[in-house]
């Protein structure tokens, strides 16, 4: 009753509602009654903003009442959280490890050499490494071919040229050796008194050292140089004075001719000479076999 209010007004006004309509009443107060001293809900989650169908959902179970869930797409979708979250590697012993790519140390293009029959076709071709004919008793090479480059089988041209004035000529036993066959060869012989390791890597890996001799222009028969190509021993060495009078010449004619065009001898190998004009890298590349 409002204060103010009479007694008599109350009673005429409770006389006018059916007595069915104020028992519902009294039932539903009593049960408010109840519900509110039984049943208290955090404000935390009941007042929480709703941002999310997820939230919706929660909000709906955590307070009762039915929610209709809204579907649409959303201001700020959620969907793919990896592509919002930088990705993190775990430390996992039993990943799987990243696949390594090969290396090569240098691969060299065909158009970087040059077959030396190709512009000095009266250069005789007998590479060693291509037969068992070899220190080894192997075939380290598939097949035999003389490459060098560019500017080293010009000089060797420019020689043969030179030595034809004389009725002589180059003979070929090893030019340009590619790494692949450096570490067979390092594989059947591994020792560096006689074969440079691969890692380090031969002149003739880099297409600028030959093997070669001299011979007879007209019958291809080779000169006198004192001992077979790949000799080793003292005999074989450009600083022995201790041999015939035509051995030291014929290797003095060889050495001349080599070093008018920018290639220098080594002191254990008469046969070997270094293009000392520039330098090159070294190469993987491989010639074919078939012509």
């Amino acid at each position: 009753m409002v204060k103010g209010q009479k007694k008599s007004d109350v009673q005429a006004y409770s006389s006018s509602v059916p007595a069915h309509l104020v028992s519902a009443l009294a039932w539903a107060a009593l049960m408010a009654s109840l519900l509110s001293a039984t049943c208290t809900f955090p404000p935390s989650k009941v007042d929480k903003p709703v941002n999310s169908v997820a939230d919706t959902v929660m909000f709906s179970i955590q307070s009762d009442e039915p929610v209709e869930l809204d579907t649409k797409k959303e201001d700020n979708p959620r969907i793919d959280v990896a592509e919002e979250q930088p990705a993190t590697v775990k430390d996992d012993a039993t990943a799987a490890p990243a696949p390594v790519q090969p290396v090569r140390r240098v691969a060299g293009p065909q158009d970087a050499f040059t077959e030396l029959i190709t512009i000095a076709p009266t250069v005789r071709i007998d590479i060693r490494y291509a037969t068992t004919d070899n220190f080894t008793k192997s075939k380290i090479y598939d097949c035999g071919r003389c490459y060098l480059r560019p500017e080293a089988a010009r000089a060797i041209a420019r020689a043969q040229t030179t030595l034809e004035k004389e009725g002589l000529g180059l003979k070929m036993f090893d030019c340009y050796r590619p790494a692949p066959y450096q570490q067979r060869l390092w594989d059947k012989v591994p020792n560096p008194d006689y074969v440079t390791p691969p890692a380090k890597g031969s002149m003739h890996s880099r297409g600028a050292a030959v093997d070669l001799t001299l011979v007879d222009l007209k019958t291809g028969k080779e000169l006198d140089m004192g001992t077979p190509y790949d000799f080793f021993g003292p005999e074989a060495h450009t600083d022995n004075n201790r041999l015939p009078a035509p051995v030291l010449a014929n290797r003095k004619k060889l050495r001349l001719a080599m070093e008018a065009v920018g290639f220098q001898g080594i002191r254990t190998e008469w046969w070997h000479f270094s293009y000392r004009e520039k330098t090159y890298p070294l190469s993987e590349w491989v010639w074919p076999c078939n012509r």
